[in-house]
Formats: C-alpha cells, sequence, structure tokens
C-alpha cells in the first residue's frame, strides 16, 4: 500500500476509534443513571472506568501528534501534546537512521550540535550496544572528525506521519549519511515502495 493511502486509512481508523471512546464516554453515566444504579459502588466503578477511557484517549492523541516544517535550514517540530517545538539544523545533522517499521519507526538523528533542543543527548557505549548499524556509520564519522562532540536525538511519535517527517529530513539534511534502514523507510516515504 502507498504510504499516502496507509497514511488516510490510519487517520479513518483513529478517527473512528476517538469517536467510539468518546460514545462509550457520554453512554455509561446516561445508563447508569437510567437503570438507577446510583450506589457509592457503582458510582466508583463509573468514575474509574471514565477515568481510563480519558486516559486511553489523551495517549492515542498524544502518540499521533506530530507537526513540523522546514524553513532556511531549520527543522521545528513537535511531538506529542505537551512538548515544546524543538528544532534541527539541518546542516549539522551527520547521520540518520531508522529503526522498524510502519507505526513503530524509530527516526534516529545524530547531529554535532543540540541548539535550542534538549532532547539531545550525548552519545554513549550503551546506545551504540542498542543501535549496532549506527555504530558502524558513528565509527566512520568519528574518524573524520574526531574532535566534534556527536549528539543523538530519537523521534518515536508520530505514527504513520513519521514518513512525511523522514521525507523532509532527506530533502533537508544534504551533508547527513544515511543508513541502509533509512534509505529503505526513504524509498516507501517517496512511494517508491509499497508499506
Amino acid at each position: 500500500m502507498n504510504i499516502s493511502k496507509a497514511i488516510k486509512k490510519q487517520k479513518k481508523s483513529s478517527k473512528r476509534f476517538k469517536i467510539l471512546l468518546i460514545f462509550i464516554f457520554i453512554l455509561l453515566p446516561i445508563i447508569v443513571l437510567l437503570t438507577d444504579m446510583t450506589q457509592a459502588f457503582f458510582i466508583a466503578y463509573l468514575v474509574f472506568i471514565e477515568a481510563l477511557i480519558l486516559l486511553a484517549l489523551i495517549h492515542k492523541v498524544n502518540w499521533e501528534k506530530i507537526e513540523f516544517s522546514c524553513h532556511n535550514n531549520k527543522l521545528k517540530y513537535k511531538c506529542g501534546l505537551f512538548s515544546k517545538e524543538l528544532l534541527i539544523l539541518c546542516d549539522k545533522v551527520e547521520l540518520v537512521h531508522t529503526e522498524k517499521s510502519k507505526d513503530d519507526m524509530e527516526i534516529i538523528i545524530i547531529s554535532t550540535v543540540r541548539f535550542k533542543n534538549k532532547s539531545y543527548k550525548p552519545i554513549t557505549q550503551g546506545f551504540l550496544k542498542k543501535y549496532p548499524m549506527v555504530n558502524e556509520e558513528y565509527i566512520k564519522i568519528k574518524k573524520l572528525d574526531p574532535e566534534n562532540m556527536f549528539y543523538f536525538l530519537i523521534i518515536r511519535k508520530g505514527s504513520l506521519v513519521k514518513y512525511n517527517l523522514l521525507d523532509i529530513i532527506f530533502k533537508n539534511c544534504v551533508k547527513a549519511t544515511y543508513t541502509l534502514d533509512a534509505i529503505e523507510n526513504i524509498k516507501i516515504s517517496r512511494g517508491q515502495k509499497e508499506i
């Protein structure tokens, strides 16, 4: 399936899920009132279920929300409901890698600067052990520029819309190196390969 069709299908499915949760959220108190089950146990149970429904709805919206724009070599993005807008300087991106695929895809960005972005963390041995493909490319980059400090960023939220973000990264981070996994996911984002 083409990525744009998959995104539309996912958005419709997500919308149906949210409508169903809202319908259940409204219907449960009405049923309790109509059946006259106003004992403390039923009210407490209803409040607990309503809270779980709200948490599920917030989690779903938080997981899917991603906004991004790129102007003047600056990629601004926001992942989730409660995060601030963060910045990636496209010229400073050295390596782009992706792990997994479809909804679970993780975009891993390695940069030489962490300007206005506290999500960047210094590269550690634990990180390199967890992502061996990044380790191979990182060693090559480090040999070329041993003086620089490198930082990594992982983008997990955004469901299938992350493919559009990956395409924007590919168009704007022209100096970066892309791993084989990243290239395969870029092909999907550009419609050259089916998801």
